[in-house]
């Protein structure tokens, strides 16, 4: 559709992507609802690995003969720092990091930049539903206000404060544009200073 209308793609943002909270080992009920499973499993790979694959694929194959484009895969600063209850989520998002780096040496031969954003914790949107905060929660061992709470808690960001999506969209629009020309082949974590807490 883009080509369509544009007559080509310059960028491409690889911001699909899915999370469904599960233990590895749920030992108070085994093989039960918020353990991992295959069918989970390929459920998350299939959003957040592969179709940043076959979108990548696809979209490259036109910017390869333009010799021109930038790709922006979104991540997660779970994916660079681990996440309880999120092993899998996480583990496709630091897939998405080596994508980015794989990438980046065999596209900006070809003048196509390609660079991440691993988002940290943002403002509350749509996607925090009742279903995903009681499946976080139990992972963690804690109620569903715990975990509310924890989202205001920000002694674990020197920042003081969540990001706000509009900062996450700022970055996307510089990485996109010529001021970021020689930005090629990094993930950038956005999440105020906040590793390993």
């Amino acid at each position: 559709k883009a080509k369509e209308k544009f007559g080509k793609v310059d960028i491409l943002v690889n911001n699909a992507g899915i999370n469904i909270p599960r233990l590895l080992v749920d030992d108070k009920e085994p093989h039960g609802k918020y353990e991992l499973s295959e069918a989970i499993f390929d459920k998350i790979v299939n959003v957040n690995q592969k179709g940043v694959f076959f979108c990548t694929q696809a979209v490259a194959r036109d910017m390869v003969k333009e010799g021109s484009g930038v790709i922006i895969n979104m991540s997660s600063e779970s994916g660079l720092e681990g996440s309880e209850g999120q092993s899998i989520y996480a583990a496709t998002k630091n897939a998405v990091n080596s994508f980015t780096r794989s990438w980046a040496k065999e596209l900006g031969k070809k003048g196509i930049r390609v660079v991440g954003i691993a988002p940290g914790i943002l403002e509350a949107t749509g996607l925090r539903t009742i279903e995903y905060e009681t499946a976080l929660a139990y992972t963690r061992s804690i109620t569903v206000d715990d975990l509310r709470a924890g989202y205001s808690k920000t002694s674990t960001t020197p920042l003081g404060r969540s990001g706000k999506l509009t900062e996450v969209a700022d970055l996307v629009c510089y990485i996109a544009s010529d001021r970021a020309s020689y930005v090629h082949g990094v993930t950038y974590n956005v999440a105020g200073g906040k590793t390993r807490g």
